[in-house]
């Protein structure tokens, strides 16, 4: 009998019936088909209602399995007995029912032989268990044979505490006691009925082994048993230590630690620091992180765990994807095709449904049912990021360049480009078609920088662009970057619009006669370069001789730099180590000063010519120099959170400084509104190798090192700390900040976070948008206020929480 839909399994069922739920790597219906022929039977017929296609795929014919299989499919549920009627034709001499949902090793020939020497008309194979309430209890006399039965009692009414356990041995005469597609149950209708006509009705005792599949407990139970050699079947795979088995090309770390009983399914990685623990299964084709640990918990296939992953006594099916330092606890199972971000903590006994997202640094202690698997805020801080082809595939790209399509609208003009990973390509040929099938014109501009496309737009009059690439940042991760007409990003009110129309998949489709064709343009990035060189004097930097030593893992920024530095008579040696490295390889001083551009163009680390490493702050300070230096209108803008050194600065230069909130989008929103998209100071904000030019140029003109131009920068002493903080916590914490903030003598701005003024510095906290952290920034008048300010408001954060 394989009907079972296993509602009390879900979420293992969702999408699987409940004979197919693998047992040691494969489904629990094998041990039923493998034990039959064991006691030759090999002429098996199996009942189907719930999902059956799943089951006939697999087993076919059953000829791999060496045996003939029949099947036969009740279009309505019969019950147990109803759905063996429906086999009545192939069942004409004594037949076994077996389920195939448990696991058993019962010696079927012996109870056989007992149906046959009591000439019973059924004989039910009986186990006794020290839990009888889940199952129907059944009583017999001296002789086996069965007097009364009780479905599932409570303690009242339990009498014995020997079970049925659904396996039977009966004649064909008992499937003439009903009619055919009535819904009729062994033992609530069938066995009672043949009791009151006087049948012989007996019960076989066993005290071999027999498990009811019913629940996680026991699922999981029928591992232990497995692996602890409690069942009479081979192990699979090969034995290489102590109750330690191993399927094939599975490849193990020398670091990593394995303690069995445990199982490792074929083609399954383990990396170093990692630990398997006793009473572990871990199918095949899983990727286990660096120190995550496993303890009695069963994995199915296709996963891929990252580092210091906890998991203990749970459940996982195929095709999972468990980001860093996630927890899942007892009893926890996680369906198919979910992904679980970093920190997620999964408490005991939670069921999550499959195809779900669990955000960063959540705390799961409910069940997730509904939903699907995209989270409705797609976009973070700075753009979208995720997972390559697991939260960003082919379909996400496509549907999200029709989401953007719907809300631009046909006939609108949209830049698209990618970084030269194959990954990246392919989220943008997706986006391509999705804007292509709204009716919007697309450009192609090839491989570029995000700092390219923000220029390109505005130049070639476009009502936005798209930019993928590839994070460096986290291993396996893409970004895709929006830029608006003006250059700078989508506001976070487009942001919602495009995110409604993802979720309501409100697309609109053009007629096939107006899809517009796409434009292939070339040669961008050496346009580019030429752009730039026209933002400095490359006589002043020529006539100085500087020696630049620049790192960039991207072959483009590599090949911008080389025409540029060529171009302004600047020595440039150009490499994609990483810059203290390549210093150690120097002589000292042997350049003027050295940098590391981020593959995506933006990001600018400076070191002096002595090879000390700027700070992020003090790089923010450098920038707003050159803004000063630069134009008429003394202005600069920085976030909130720089440091205000730069007003005093500022001060020297009669200028003004324009505060931001710290997202990408306010702070170029409020570039372009008064410098315009295209200028110096435009391309100062959004273009790495643009700040390095426009340093030199400065450095030269003034006859400087760089460390004499930072030392000409006012002191100033910062820390951040990144803070813990669960999102249901969040809201808790910045009232009590306020609360207790407000009721002293200090300053506190609510601009954005909480800033609070001391006599001799500053501290801000700030709740971070996709992280479960808050952030603190402290600015002090030496670095030891700084950091006792830091540890100060960390007190009072972890302090809130507890509240």
């Amino acid at each position: 009998m394989a009907g079972g839909s296993g509602s009390r399994l879900r979420p293992l069922t969702c999408d699987l019936p409940k004979p197919m739920v693998p047992v040691m790597v494969k489904p629990v219906m094998t041990y039923s088909i493998e034990l039959l022929k064991k006691y030759g039977i090999k002429d098996i017929g199996i009942t189907l209602q719930y999902l059956p296609q799943v089951i006939e795929d697999y087993f076919e014919d059953g000829s791999k399995f060496g045996v003939k299989l029949h099947y036969f499919v009740e279009e309505t549920p019969l019950g147990t007995a109803g759905s063996v009627k429906n086999a009545e034709k192939f069942l004409d001499e004594t037949f076994v029912v077996i389920s195939g949902d448990a696991l058993t090793d019962i010696n079927i020939s012996k109870a056989i032989n007992f149906h046959k020497e009591k000439k019973a008309i059924a004989t039910l194979v009986l186990k006794r268990v020290q839990m009888p309430l889940e199952y129907g209890v059944v009583i017999t006399d001296e002789s086996g044979a069965v007097t009364r039965f009780l479905e599932k009692p409570n303690w009242s009414e339990v009498f014995s505490d020997t079970v049925n356990t659904g396996i039977y041995i009966l004649e064909p005469e008992v499937l003439t006691y009903f009619k055919a597609g009535q819904k009729f149950d062994f033992s609530q209708d069938l066995f009672p009925l043949l009791l009151e006509k006087g049948k012989p009705v007996y019960g076989y005792i066993t005290d071999e082994y027999w498990c009811d599949i019913g629940n996680l407990q026991t699922y999981l139970q029928a591992h232990y048993d497995m692996l602890s050699g409690k069942v009479r079947f081979p192990m699979p795979g090969q034995k290489i230590g102590e109750n330690i088995w191993v399927g094939e090309n599975v490849d193990i770390d020398p670091g990593a630690r394995l303690e069995g009983p445990c199982y490792i399914g074929d083609h399954t990685r383990i990396r170093e620091g990692a630990y398997i623990g006793p009473f572990t299964v871990v199918g095949r084709y899983n990727d286990i992180g660096p120190h995550t640990s496993i303890k009695r918990s069963v994995l199915w296939d296709y996963n891929t765990l990252s580092r210091c992953v906890e998991i203990r006594g749970a459940a996982v099916c195929n095709k999972v994807d468990i980001r860093e330092r996630v927890s899942i606890y007892e009893g926890a199972v996680v369906g198919n095709g979910c992904t679980l971000k970093p920190r997620v903590s999964v408490k005991p006994d939670v069921k999550i449904w499959p195809e779900k997202v669990i955000e960063h640094g959540t705390t799961v202690q409910s069940n997730v049912i509904w939903g699907t698997r995209f989270s409705k805020t797609l976009f973070g801080k700075n753009g979208i990021t995720g997972k390559l082809n697991v939260d960003l595939d082919p379909r996400f790209a496509v549907r999200l360049g029709a989401a953007l399509g719907a809300e631009l609208k046909p006939n609108k003009r949209v830049a698209v480009s990618c970084d030269d990973n194959t990954g990246s390509a392919m989220l943008k040929y997706g986006m391509i078609s999705g804007l292509l099938s709204s009716g919007v014109e697309v450009l192609d501009l090839g491989i570029l920088t995000t700092p390219i496309l923000r220029y390109m737009v505005p130049y070639f009059g476009l009502d936005g662009g798209i930019h993928v690439f590839e994070d460096k940042k986290v291993d396996g991760n893409v970004g895709i970057h929006f830029v608006d007409k003006n250059g700078g990003n989508f506001s976070p009110a487009f942001e919602r619009q495009i995110e409604n129309a993802f979720v309501r998949e409100d697309f609109q489709r053009v007629a096939a006669d107006k899809i517009p064709k796409v434009q292939h343009f070339f040669n961008i990035p050496l346009f580019y370069a030429k752009t730039l060189e026209k933002l400095v004097n490359a006589d002043v930097i020529r006539n100085y001789g500087f020696k630049v030593l620049l790192s960039t893992p991207s072959k483009l920024v590599a090949s911008i730099a080389e025409t540029i530095f060529s171009d302004v008579g600047c020595e440039a040696h150009i490499v994609e180590d990483d810059i203290p490295l390549e210093l150690e390889r120097a002589e000292r001083e042997q350049y003027s000063l050295a940098c590391h551009v981020d593959s995506n163009g933006e990001e600018l680390e400076l070191y002096d010519e002595r090879g000390k490493r700027i700070s992020k702050e003090m790089s923010e300070a450098v920038r707003s120099f050159l803004c000063l230096n630069t134009t008429d209108k003394k202005e600069v803008v920085v976030p909130y959170t720089a440091p205000t050194a730069i007003e005093t600065m500022a001060q020297s230069f009669k200028g003004k400084v324009i505060r931001t909130k710290t997202s990408r989008y306010a702070l170029m929103n409020e570039v372009i509104k008064r410098e315009g998209n295209g200028s110096e100071i435009f391309l100062l904000y959004s273009d790495a190798l643009a700040m390095l030019l426009k340093l030199l140029e400065a450095l030269a003109k003034e006859r400087k090192t760089l460390s004499e131009l930072i030392s000409a920068i006012p002191r100033f002493y910062m820390t951040e700390k990144v803070i813990e903080c669960p999102w249901e916590d969040k809201g808790k914490v910045m009232r009590w900040l306020i609360q207790e903030e407000t009721r002293g003598n200090n300053v506190v701005e609510l601009f954005e976070g909480v800033k609070v003024y001391h006599k001799n510095g500053w501290a801000l906290v700030l709740p971070d948008s996709e992280e479960a952290v808050c952030r603190i920034y402290s600015e002090g008048v030496s670095e030891e206020y700084a950091e006792e300010l830091t540890k100060f408001y960390e007190d009072k954060i972890n302090w809130a929480k507890k509240q």
